[in-house]
């Protein structure tokens, strides 16, 4: 019998996998039309840096670090690219290769929670969606320490979260098991963020309100959940 990760990664693939499948990098009705805004705005803060080391951690088919490369084309770029998907990672050579920026990506197929963040190698740090996908809370606090000390000095995280996430089938209503690995209490996320980035300069610390349908294999579930993002500069000491 599967276990309830093992499930919840087998409907996540299948999800993904169409989606990848179909969809296009930056032509697309769903969240790959374009990198989150968050990501848009950091750029701006490197704009200054001749060299740029990168780290996205879950990071799909290159929405928000395809975006990086083209925008840091004409200097030093290296993002170290991380997801569980192999359809992810191939998708993502192939969107570098067109957009130019191979050089730029380096594509790693691997568990979030596998693998490991070296230390003080990056400038910039990005999850986005993707630590609730660990195997447990534990994890994703590892998860959270280990991208601490992976920054340089003046180094930034970009965290967006998902929290309290509730499920129910659309036509009957009927509660679902939310396929989320983990899945915190927002003040709990915001506490653990709080305490290991507490010597950060905030950037940004917001919370927002999001629901929307999903295709969970046969049925559609309707998705609320509270989004945790936040954005802090480790400062210099």
């Amino acid at each position: 019998m599967k276990t309830r990760i093992e499930k919840i990664r087998e409907s996540e693939r299948q999800s993904h996998t169409e989606i990848y499948s179909k969809e296009i990098l930056y032509n697309s009705d769903s969240w790959l039309k374009k990198p989150i805004k968050t990501v848009q705005d950091i750029v701006t803060y490197f704009a200054d840096y001749d060299a740029l080391r990168v780290l996205d951690l879950g990071c799909g088919v290159g929405r928000n670090s395809i975006f990086i490369a083209e925008w840091f084309s004409e200097k030093k770029c290296l993002i170290d690219c991380v997801d569980i998907l192999e359809i992810a990672i191939e998708k993502l050579l192939t969107n570098a290769q067109e957009c130019g920026v191979t050089e730029s990506i380096n594509g790693y197929v691997d568990a979030i929670e596998h693998y490991q963040i070296k230390k003080g190698i990056y400038d910039l740090i990005i999850v986005v969606s993707a630590l609730e996908h660990v195997e447990s809370k534990e994890i994703l606090l590892k998860k959270l320490q280990e991208m601490e000390e992976g920054l340089k000095p003046n180094g930034i995280v970009c965290l967006v979260i998902n929290s309290e996430v509730n499920e129910r089938k659309t036509d009957t209503l009927e509660e679902l098991d939310p396929q989320f690995e983990v899945n915190l209490e927002t003040n709990e996320i915001q506490s653990y963020i709080e305490k290991i980035f507490n010597k950060y300069e905030p950037i940004k610390n917001s919370l927002s309100y999001q629901e929307y349908d999903i295709p969970r294999g046969e049925i559609i579930s309707h998705l609320t959940t509270n989004v945790v993002t936040y954005v802090g500069r480790k400062i210099i000491t």
